[in-house]
Formats: C-alpha cells, structure tokens, sequence
C-alpha cells in the first residue's frame, strides 16, 4: 500500500538566473510542428518529482540531498515546480523549503515507472510535470517549457528520440520533454497528459515495478525541446564535481533558511 503525507503547496520562486534567453525547438525528420495541446504554459499541472533511486553510481548516497550552489538537488527541483499544485515528491522524506506531498512507490525502490504510477494516484490535473530530483539547474531547464510551448513530432528510428510517436489521433500530442546536448531524451523532464501516462502505465505488469520509462513512454507521442546543458543530471561524482564547478553560491544575508517536511 501506498503512503502518503500531505501538506501544503507552494508559493511561486524566483526563475533561475541560468535560464537561457531563447531555445529554437528541435526539427525532426518530418518537421511537422505538432498543437501545443495541454503542455501551454496556461494549462493546471500538478508535479511529480522522483527522488528514491538508489543512486549506485554514487556509492548509495542519498542524491536529492546533495547540494550545488548551496541548495540540495531536491530544492531545486521543487523550486522549479513552483505554481504546481499539488507538488508530489515520491521518495524518503527529507527536509524541503517548502511543503509538499510525500509518498512512496510500492514496492520501494520499484524503479521510475513504479514511482510514476505513486504519483498518478494523488493527482487529478490534467497536465503533470515530470523532474528527477538530480538537476542542478532544474528551475532553468523547467522554465524551458513555459518559454517554448510548440512542440515537435518524433519519428521512431531516429536515435535521439526513438520510440516516441503514436498516441492520438487528433495530432495532439501526449506531452514534450528535453533534450540534451549529446541529442538524448531526457524524459524525466517533461510535461505530460496524465491520462496518456496512466494508460501506458496500466498496460504494465505489476504496475510498472522495475520497468524501465522507455516501456512506459514507447506508446506515446512526445515533442521535443532543445536544452543543451539544462537537461545534464548527475550520476556520478564527476558529474557532482562539474554542476558544483558551474554553480553560483547564493549571497548569505545571515538568516539561515527554514525547512519543513
């Protein structure tokens, strides 16, 4: 059985000063632009932000809790869901700024798609936004989507997005998501139908445990944006090593933040 702890939603941050100004989205091999549907900046989008990997590559360090720039990789990624309402964290609870919607995969450690469908459970918006809390710049690559709404079909084959088309008839799509600078879906930051997620996850078995979110998102038509280094995440010590090389430390005014759970 699912656990969950509700609190509060938060109030609007500040955007990232890392944001780049413009991004041109990508063109895939049919260049045909898709609707914006429901990933519009003004559409209702609840978050669900995963943080309960085992993170092996870092030797089982708890990854969400690492800070970059003097904020954990976890503020920031619920930082950058700032207007989402409810912001669902599925993970170990830890100390956030803000409050949020607590739950946990069943079973834990069930993998990304298992957390998903945790997430599903407690929302009832339309529109979900999808983040790993393992961004370092996860209110600039965010910000991408309220900037940049068209999206771009995929066309199975093509290596930097293979396995994304399909879905609706009307050529609207199902969501849209990053891409990084080496041409790879990041589809742990995107924007989707929740619906769309619901049913790919429903044709799991066992409820997506230990799937992998190429099986979950296979089905679905997904557009691209364009982030470069917006959508680079950390796996490994060398990428904690590079992000806090890159980051600002913020200006210290002497008043230590609060934190809640």
């Amino acid at each position: 059985m699912t656990e969950t702890r509700r609190t509060e939603t938060p109030s609007a941050a500040t955007p990232s000063a890392e944001t780049p100004s413009a991004a041109t989205p990508a063109t895939g091999p049919t260049g045909q632009t898709l609707p914006t549907g429901p990933t519009g900046p003004t559409a209702p989008t609840a978050a669900i932000i995963l943080a309960g990997g085992r993170a092996s590559r870092l030797d089982g360090t708890a990854k969400p809790l690492l800070e970059v720039g003097g904020r954990t990789l976890l503020d920031r990624a619920v930082a950058a869901a700032r207007g989402c309402d409810p912001i669902v964290v599925v993970g170990p609870p830890a100390p956030t700024r803000v409050h949020v919607v607590w739950t946990r995969e069943s079973p834990e450690f069930g993998g990304p798609v298992a957390g998903i469908a945790a997430g599903l459970a407690l929302i009832d918006t339309a529109d979900v936004l999808l983040l790993a809390a393992d961004l370092p710049d996860a209110e600039g690559a965010v910000a991408l989507f309220h900037r940049h709404p068209p999206l771009v079909v995929v066309v199975d084959g093509d290596d930097a997005a293979d396995g994304a088309h399909g879905g609706h008839d009307d050529d609207t799509p199902d969501g849209v998501c990053l891409i990084d600078a080496s041409g790879r879906m990041q589809w742990l930051v995107g924007r989707y139908r929740a619906d769309s997620l619901r049913s790919a996850a429903a044709a799991l078995p066992e409820g997506g445990r230990d799937a992998s979110l190429r099986s979950l998102l296979a089905p679905l038509r997904i557009g691209v944006i364009p982030a470069g280094d917006l959508a680079t995440d950390v796996d490994t010590w060398d990428d904690l090593a590079r992000a806090r090389a890159a980051a600002p430390m913020p200006r210290r005014d002497g008043a230590p933040d609060e934190e809640t759970t």
